[in-house]
């Protein structure tokens, strides 16, 4: 099974020769065989890719990530089929009943405070532990009062303090906005790899939104992702996202989670995750919904 997470930046041009990736510096070549790679971040807009290498990359459904000028993610590289009955999958997302959705949204936000409840506990912030409970026990059907947005809001000023305001311009919101792409990235290529449309979700709901359900999903793995993150910041001492750091955050990808009373690398859960949850859609039958857990 892939495992290895490539960061290339300042690469002269990168390429495939047979099964492998060439990675080419100005006086050294690198060769990584393509059954190794499970996800590459390309950091360098001037790096120069061979269409060769791209091509065999959708081929291997190896999740791809491209970086703009300022160093953050902004496209991935998906391919246009990944599953031979990919038509009759989309047929029946159309029609997803209606109440296994508002379930699922349902369970993914209870999760979600779950793992933020548990993120705080890890690292001593226990003053509005409590609060958090008390949200959580209050989740209504398909979160409708919005239990999620309030602790959220408690949540980020608890763990990186009472100044901090999700997306302002600061080391911590550009650190979660890189990883989170990342993940985002994954679960998108691992919907597509499961023959459905990422745009087709089933509480993100934006036209401009072509990954609707990769942002669905990914909601468990946020507090997760948090509590690495903020042990890598914690220990950096660059007040800015330096390329160290940015490798250190893309290699999240290959921490350990919970899944099934078991740590698995989270590349790992995340296909077995999208998986469990679309056999939930297809049946109704809660038995195959499982969450990440820190």
């Amino acid at each position: 099974m892939a495992f290895r997470t490539l960061y290339i930046e300042k690469a002269l041009y990168v390429q495939l020769d047979l099964n492998n990736i060439v990675v080419n510096y100005e006086n050294d070549n690198y060769y990584i065989n393509l059954d190794e790679i499970n996800t590459i971040v390309f950091d360098d807009p001037r790096c120069k890719i061979s269409l060769r290498l791209l091509s065999t990359l959708c081929e291997n459904g190896i999740n791809v990530i491209f970086n703009n000028s300022s160093h953050m993610p902004i496209g991935s590289l998906q391919t246009l089929y990944n599953h031979t009955r990919s038509p009759k999958k989309i047929k029946s997302q159309i029609l997803w009943s209606k109440e296994s959705q508002i379930y699922l949204w349902t369970e993914i936000v209870k999760t979600k405070i779950l793992n933020q409840i548990k993120t705080l506990e890890k690292n001593n912030k226990l003053e509005k532990i409590n609060i958090m409970k008390q949200i959580l026990n209050d989740i209504s059907l398909g979160d409708n009062n919005n239990r999620e947005g309030i602790a959220s809001r408690i949540y980020f000023k608890e763990l990186f303090g009472n100044t901090f305001k999700r997306f302002d311009e600061n080391i911590i919101n550009y650190g979660l906005n890189y990883i989170y792409q990342i993940i985002r990235s994954k679960i998108a290529q691992e919907i597509v790899a499961c023959g459905y449309v990422p745009a087709l979700g089933i509480c993100h709901k934006s036209e401009f939104n072509l990954y609707n359900l990769a942002d669905d999903f990914i909601e468990p793995f946020r507090p997760i992702c948090d509590y690495y993150l903020n042990n890598i910041l914690n220990n950096a001492i660059e007040d800015y996202l330096t390329p160290q750091i940015k490798q250190e955050i893309v290699n999240i990808l290959n921490y350990n989670v919970n899944y099934k009373n078991a740590s698995y690398k989270i590349h790992i859960v995340i296909q077995f995750y999208v998986q469990s949850l679309f056999n939930f859609l297809e049946t109704g039958d809660i038995k195959y919904i499982e969450f990440p857990k820190l």
